[in-house]
């Protein structure tokens, strides 16, 4: 079935959905109660699978790229977002700045390129691209791709995993650390109660294992090659990912695979249950796959994702439209107990 999972009709939010962890329940408020509404609606209704970005609100757009998990084919199609702020840099002039570095494509899932995509977008706007921002986790496979792209731009990753990967010393290597920056812990200082990153830490994760697409191979994994894959998906190094804080619109941003959003009464794939975290599945993987690493690292992020002032969260890859709004502070802490991220 190459139709994108659903959970509601039309890949909808419908606004006002309960959440729930992937496994488990989440919180109780339902459609149409008090609260339901965020304080500061965010035009989540405008994204789709429409290979360009839409204003999601002042200053801040989103495009969605059809994408399957892995590039296997029995996995069920899901979302592969970018976003992009209009900022000001370090020099005062304004920028267009990249959040996530998708894939090429996914073997034509998709009409366009996702560079193509952000390089059109950046023309319109007449804004240059200075600085793109990896998500982290497995999306450091994709570095290259960004750099070819936009030859003038420099690439940020979150320092702990992404250089020491394989994927990451490659491109270390073609494009130098002149361009391959190390994100600080908590982000860029100038953009501080514009858009605030933050590096979530304290997870260890496998190795980085090339996308066929990324090597070059002309079609999907079939699932034959599953368990090839799956023994080789073994905790053994430093996880990190980036969330962002979007104050103007109290938004959370998750990063890659550690904060998933489900809304209530979507039915979850097969592949998803075989491979998601049977403890609530907050986060994506089995815990032989993402295993807790530096306890403490862990759980002082965790808390200080939840000390932030925001109502709403998303991720990269719920459907286009899918968020939520409702409860959200409290969704993620459910979530990061049920894990045992977080006392």
């Amino acid at each position: 079935d190459e139709s994108p999972f659903n959970p509601l009709e039309e890949g909808r939010s419908a606004f006002a959905i309960q959440g729930i962890n992937i496994m488990g329940a989440g919180p109780s408020l339902p459609a149409g109660a008090s609260g339901a509404t965020p304080k500061i609606p965010i035009k989540w209704e405008s994204e789709g699978f429409n290979n360009t970005f839409v204003e999601l609100a002042p200053n801040m757009w989103s495009a969605s790229y059809k994408h399957k998990p892995g590039s296997m084919a029995i996995m069920p199609l899901i979302n592969n977002r970018q976003y992009a702020f209009r900022v000001k840099g370090e020099d005062g002039t304004e920028e267009l700045l990249l959040f996530g570095v998708p894939g090429k494509g996914s073997f034509g899932l998709n009409d366009k390129c996702p560079t193509e995509v952000a390089r059109d977008f950046a023309a319109s706007l007449g804004l240059p691209i200075k600085r793109i921002l990896c998500q982290g986790g497995l999306h450091v496979m994709f570095l290259e791709n960004w750099l070819e792209a936009f030859p003038d731009a420099k690439l940020f990753v979150p320092g702990d995993r992404a250089p020491n990967t394989g994927s990451g010393k490659k491109a270390i290597e073609k494009y130098g650390r002149e361009r391959i920056i190390d994100l600080p812990k908590h982000g860029f200082p100038e953009l501080k109660g514009v858009v605030e990153f933050f590096q979530f830490q304290g997870l260890i994760i496998h190795a980085d294992i090339p996308m066929p697409e990324e090597r070059g191979d002309k079609k999907q994994v079939k699932m034959s090659g599953m368990p090839a894959m799956m023994g080789k998906l073994k905790p053994v190094e430093p996880h990190d990912e980036v969330f962002a804080f979007v104050p103007s619109v109290k938004l959370m941003i998750g990063g890659d695979n550690v904060a998933w959003y489900f809304p209530k009464g979507a039915k979850v794939p097969m592949m998803f249950k075989m491979t998601g975290n049977k403890a609530g599945c907050l986060c994506c993987a089995r815990s032989d796959v993402m295993a807790i690493g530096n306890k403490e690292q862990l759980e002082a992020d965790c808390k200080f994702v939840l000390s932030q002032d925001f109502d709403q969260y998303v991720g990269f890859h719920e459907l286009p439209g899918v968020a939520c709004l409702v409860d959200a502070k409290a969704y993620l802490q459910a979530g990061m107990r049920k894990v045992k991220w977080m006392s």
